[in-house]
Parts: C-alpha cells; structure tokens; sequence
C-alpha cells in the first residue's frame, strides 16, 4: 500500500470519526461510502471494523454516564445474533436487493417519526429493540452498514440528545466486535489493515473529541432534524442505487 493510499485512507477514517463525535452514528457511512474506492471492498471493510470500534469505544468512553445500558439489552441482543448471520449469508444474498430494502424501512421508520410519533404521540415500542438489533447486525454484518435502523430507534426513545449518541455508540461496540471475531476467524485480517487502522487511531481520536465538543452548542431539535434529513437522504440512496 503506497503513502498516498495510506493518507487517503486515514482521511477518510479522521472524517467519519468527526461525524461519529457529533451525531453518535455515521462511522460506517462515510467509511464504508469512501473508502472502497480507496482500498477497494474487502480492505474497506476490514479497516472500517478495527478504527470503528476504537471511535465507538472512545465516543463512549467520553460519555458514559450517558449511556442506557438497561434500555439497551434487546438491542445487544439483536446485535449480537445478526452479525453473524449476516456475514455468514452474505456471499449467497443479493447485495442490491438487500440494501434497497434497508432504505425502503429507513425511510418507512423516518416517516413514522415524523409524520405519527410527532402528531399523534406515538412511538415505537421498546420490545421492538431485539428486531432492529437483529436487522442491524446482520446488514453491519455483511455490509457493514448496520447503523441507520438502530439510529432511527434510538433517535424515537424520548431521551436526552446526550443519552441518545452515548446509547448509540454503546450498541455499536457489539457489533463491531462480533464482527471483528468473524474477519479474525476467517483470516481477513491482514498486515495493511492494522497498518492503516493504526495510523488513523490519532486523528481519529482527535476528531471524535472536536466533533464531541461541538455538539454541546447544537440544540437537541436541530441535530434531531438534521439526523432524520441524513437518514432519509441515505434511506433513498439506498433504495434507489443499491448500493453502498
């Protein structure tokens, strides 16, 4: 891997952790939207794995008294099964088709918040925790994409927008080390990943404390909506091209 691809590489990881600090999600989008075209599908992947669990367990870290661990435990739950299943299925699924129906209840999910929860005062309910967690973990799993259902669920629990990215990263943590069991077991691990995973660990790290930082000056309606914008826009892409 020549210098150039090395500094590319930890750009774009340095990127997705500032939007990880701030908005609590976001990791895999940007990494998984711009680093295939930088190191290709497989490598993408495998990086994306190792740097977002260092963002998720540091994002966490920061604030930890936030976190609703005891809200959380069907997502964990969901996380942990999907995963698996999904990097398993993932050879034998199409992609496009699987990725289209994950915008079509993005959006869907995004809908219901807007247009029910917000009029009507009705929200999803907790029990439905362990399915979205078992979405979640199965397209993190196989496409490593498994954020935006878990978004839209937490973003609907009426709780502080603190709680609410804390809780987040939380429940990311799981997937991100089941899937880093299942990239080890199979041997997809290899010398360049940990090479560019640890060089993006400090820049990393210094743009999730900045992105942190900055979302005490944000009010809680304005991220709320401009996390519903950034689902819905992501919902469409991928209902509409299929792909990541």
């Amino acid at each position: 891997m020549t210098t150039d691809i090395l500094l590319a590489a930890v750009g774009v990881v340095t990127l997705a952790g500032f939007v990880q600090g701030l908005t609590g999600f976001g990791f895999g989008m940007v990494a998984m939207g711009l680093l295939p075209a930088v190191i290709g599908l497989g490598e993408a992947q495998a990086v994306a794995t190792l740097t977002g669990i260092a963002a998720c367990v540091a994002r966490t870290t920061i604030s930890l008294a936030h976190v609703r661990w005891a809200n959380i435990s069907g997502l964990w739950l969901g996380t942990a099964l999907g995963v698996p299943l999904g990097f398993m299925l993932q050879s034998s699924l199409d992609q496009a088709l699987v990725l289209r129906l994950l915008g079509l209840t993005i959006c869907l999910l995004v809908v219901f918040e807007i247009v029910v929860s917000r009029r009507y005062a009705v929200r999803l309910p907790e029990w439905l925790g362990w399915g979205v967690g078992l979405f979640s973990g199965s397209l993190s799993g196989a496409f490593n994409v498994g954020g935006p259902p878990v978004v839209a669920y937490i973003y609907d629990r009426p709780w502080t927008k603190e709680e609410q990215v804390a809780t987040l990263n939380g429940v990311f943590i799981a997937s991100g080390l089941v899937r880093f069991g299942m990239l080890a077991f199979h041997d997809q691990l290899h010398a360049d990943t940990w090479l560019s995973a640890g060089l993006a660990v400090v820049p990393l790290l210094a743009a999730i404390l900045f992105g942190s930082w900055l979302l005490n000056f944000i009010p809680h309606n304005r991220l709320r909506a401009a996390t519903y914008l950034t689902l819905l826009v992501l919902g469409a892409r991928y209902l509409i091209l299929g792909k990541v």
